[in-house]
């Protein structure tokens, strides 16, 4: 199952595979806008259906028996802790200067070949079911090195109609990040190294595909880039064998980033709980 057209995998085949935990909760502290709304030391403290987000996320993960090590990425104080205590063993990791040195932080404490599945702690809808294609995808014999988690745009525009959310367009289909990620294989950790190059244009699809030359920006410009050859072009440019997985539930491209975004999800919670 390597073309995007897993796209369609609800994750009824449930692959026997144990992969250590990476959860980046490090964010902006009090100045955040939405910390600043809900008076807590962090935006993963915002409360939301009596729970902050940062314990959403640590509950779907206690929820899964294919959970190895997990590694939390978050500050040190008793309300980061006593957000995240959902009855599981985790260690802390000291934030960094930003998300992706964070991870390569965290992945130093996971020696070992085990796949590492990295979530961040601001995506409070999360299910476990959502990483599962992405662990089917590395059940065989030559895995890629890491997968990618995303969802087509046209699915969450029609779910959540009038939504803000970045959009990566290419020839066959537009796509949104989940922020659901699989390193793979020990070679596939290489992208931790990757990722903080292109961090700081997350939000300027154009420049990320630009690194990886101009004739590719300009197939990427002309919508002559498929998806899958965008991802082709990424793993022979940097020599990792980075996949995507494409996601079948709108919901996994719904992180917290803005007011809007959290009006948004408080909405999704009323409606799963019928009120």
């Amino acid at each position: 199952m390597t073309e995007p057209a897993v796209a369609d995998v609800i994750a009824d085949a449930i692959a026997d595979v144990i992969a250590d935990v990476i959860v980046l909760a490090g964010d902006r502290g009090p100045d955040d806008p939405l910390a600043q709304q809900a008076g807590v030391a962090g935006k993963v403290l915002v409360p939301l259906a009596g729970r902050a987000l940062l314990t959403h996320v640590m509950q779907a993960l206690a929820d899964w028996s294919g959970r190895g090590r997990v590694r939390l990425v978050s500050a040190d104080s008793e309300d980061y802790r006593a957000a995240a205590d959902v009855g599981i063993d985790y260690t802390r990791v000291e934030p960094q200067s930003g998300p992706a040195a964070s991870l390569s932080t965290a992945l130093e404490q996971l020696p070992g070949q085990h796949p590492v599945l990295v979530l961040t702690a601001d995506h409070p809808l999360l299910e476990k079911r959502w990483w599962q294609p992405l662990l089917n995808a590395v059940d065989n014999t030559d895995p890629p090195d890491a997968l990618v988690g995303v969802v087509d745009y046209r699915q969450v525009m029609q779910r959540f109609p009038g939504s803000r959310r970045t959009r990566y367009r290419f020839a066959d289909r537009s796509v949104c990040g989940t922020n659901i990620f699989l390193l793979a294989t020990a070679k596939g950790r290489a992208l931790a190294q990757i990722w903080q190059s292109f961090e700081r244009d997350r939000k300027q699809p154009w420049r990320i595909v630009a690194r990886l030359g101009i004739w590719n920006l300009m197939h990427y410009l002309l919508g002559r880039m498929t998806l899958q050859q965008a991802f082709d072009v990424l793993s022979k440019r940097f020599g990792i064998r980075v996949q995507p997985v494409v996601l079948p539930w709108p919901e996994a491209a719904v992180d917290v980033d803005t007011l809007e975004d959290f009006a948004l999800v408080k909405q999704i919670f009323a409606e799963r709980s019928g009120s």
